[in-house]
C-alpha cells in the first residue's frame, strides 16, 4: 500500500470517526429523559407513558403515548421528542391506546 493511500484511508477513517455504541446505561437515561419531558409537557395530573416508539436517525424524534390512568379517562396525548433540542411536544390522541412502560 503506498503512502498517498494509506494517508487517504487515514483520512476517511478521521473523518467517519469510530462506530460508538450507546451502553445499556446511556440508553435509560435517555428514556427516563424522554419519558420526564413527555409527562411533563402531557399536562396530565396521573399519566401513565407507553414505550418509547423509535424512528430512524435522520428523522430526529421519538413517540410517545400518555394516557390519564383516572378511572373513565379516555384522555391521551402522542408525544414526539426532539433528540436535538431535547423538547416534547405534544397533541390530543383521545381514544388511541397503548401498552405502559413497564416501569
Amino acid at each position: 500500500m503506498t503512502n498517498r493511500i494509506r494517508l487517504a484511508a487515514l483520512a476517511i477513517a478521521l473523518a467517519v470517526g469510530p462506530a460508538v455504541a450507546s451502553s445499556p446505561d446511556a440508553w435509560a437515561e435517555f428514556d427516563a429523559r424522554v419519558e420526564k419531558a413527555c409527562l411533563a409537557a402531557s399536562g396530565l395530573r396521573n399519566a401513565r407513558p407507553s414505550r418509547i416508539v423509535g424512528f430512524d436517525d435522520r428523522v430526529g424524534v421519538v413517540a410517545m403515548l400518555v394516557s390519564d390512568r383516572t378511572r373513565g379517562s379516555a384522555r391521551a396525548v402522542l408525544c414526539l421528542y426532539d433528540k436535538k433540542t431535547r423538547k416534547a411536544h405534544v397533541d390530543d390522541a383521545e381514544m388511541w391506546s397503548a401498552p405502559p412502560s413497564g416501569r
